[in-house]
């Protein structure tokens, strides 16, 4: 980001801060997890409430490695933003002015977490098993080989079943038959076998950016010690059945403006996200849900995964007017998803 496109996020747009919710009977389960850093600490007037801070407001998109559905493309940037405008401000943080006003700088991401490919992992298993079936079989043909024709063994103690299976049998130009299918069976086991190995590889590197995304990272390696052996509780898998299973996210990260514009430094002074199992919801009905759960933790650590249930409401939008903004987000050093 450079100073010029700094500037223009200071005058951002002007939003209508009439928002609705309806239909508060039907909820949505939400975890928040929350980080304060850098040294940032509110601080608090005379009647124990939070003394006001401005800040600018960007739009950082999806984050790199995450992805939309149609749910998400029907809400815009507008919309989102204004909606947290309205629960900031209940925070007492203030949409400054001017950018000279400014002290913080609020980046928007918002999307969908990626799930694993369970139809081809599903597959590679199947074939896996199918495979080896077929080893075992080519096996058991060698040996029913051998017992009837009574063949002599090349050394005392030579099992050729074993001894082929391991891949230690006769070169291929001696081989029988059922010893060369052996040796087929053998290569196509173990083509599988690494097939689903690399499914994992990639299952567990998915996680763990899932996990980076909604928040869960602290929480896993808790819950990742020889508890999971020892009657611990399910926990850790619990929390992967929830990484792996989609996931709507929105993420709100607060950054230096000051520091950003003079310095060019992106220095995180907080950070809030939120997110709502995928299936059996769509983001246009659980972003107002989501966002109103995190606002409780803006400028705060959560210090641990925070559970809740909000309403899921309907949002009802006014006209926006914008005066301007700026055409890439750059707090992250990724592009802004345009909207």
């Amino acid at each position: 980001m450079n100073a010029r496109q700094v500037l223009f996020l200071g005058l951002f747009a002007s939003l209508p801060m009439g928002f609705e919710v309806l239909g508060a009977e039907q909820t949505v389960t939400t975890v928040v997890y929350a980080k304060i850093g850098n040294g940032y600490k509110r601080e608090k007037a005379k009647d124990g409430s939070f003394k006001p801070e401005y800040y600018a407001l960007s739009n950082g998109g999806r984050i790199a490695g995450t992805t939309s559905d149609v749910t998400i493309d029907r809400v815009t940037y507008a919309e989102v933003a204004e909606i947290a405008m309205k629960l900031l401000t209940k925070q007492n943080y203030r949409y400054a002015q001017t950018k000279e006003q400014a002290k913080l700088l609020l980046l928007l991401n918002w999307g969908s977490t990626l799930v694993p490919n369970w139809d081809r992992k599903n597959a590679n298993v199947a074939l896996a098993q199918k495979e080896a079936e077929n080893f075992q079989r080519t096996k058991d043909d060698l040996q029913s080989m051998l017992d009837r024709s009574q063949s002599a063994p090349s050394y005392t103690g030579e099992n050729r079943v074993a001894n082929t299976a391991n891949g230690f049998g006769r070169s291929l130009q001696f081989a029988s038959n059922e010893e060369a299918a052996i040796g087929n069976a053998r290569g196509s086991l173990a083509n599988s076998i690494e097939s689903s190995l690399t499914d994992d590889r990639v299952r567990d590197r998915l996680n763990e950016a899932n996990a980076r995304v909604l928040g869960y990272m602290d929480e896993l390696a808790d819950s990742n010690d020889v508890r999971r052996y020892a009657g611990g509780g399910n926990r850790y898998n619990d929390l992967i059945e929830e990484v792996e299973e989609g996931r709507y996210y929105v993420v709100i990260s607060a950054y230096d403006f000051v520091e950003l514009t003079k310095n060019g430094k992106k220095k995180l002074l907080w950070q809030t996200r939120v997110s709502v199992r995928g299936p059996g919801n769509s983001f246009d009905s659980t972003v107002a849900a989501m966002l109103r759960s995190a606002s409780k933790y803006f400028g705060q650590d959560s210090g641990k995964l925070v559970r809740g249930e909000e309403s899921r409401g309907t949002v009802q939008l006014g006209d926006t007017k914008f005066l301007g903004e700026a055409p890439a987000s750059g707090a992250t050093g990724k592009p802004a998803e345009k909207k």
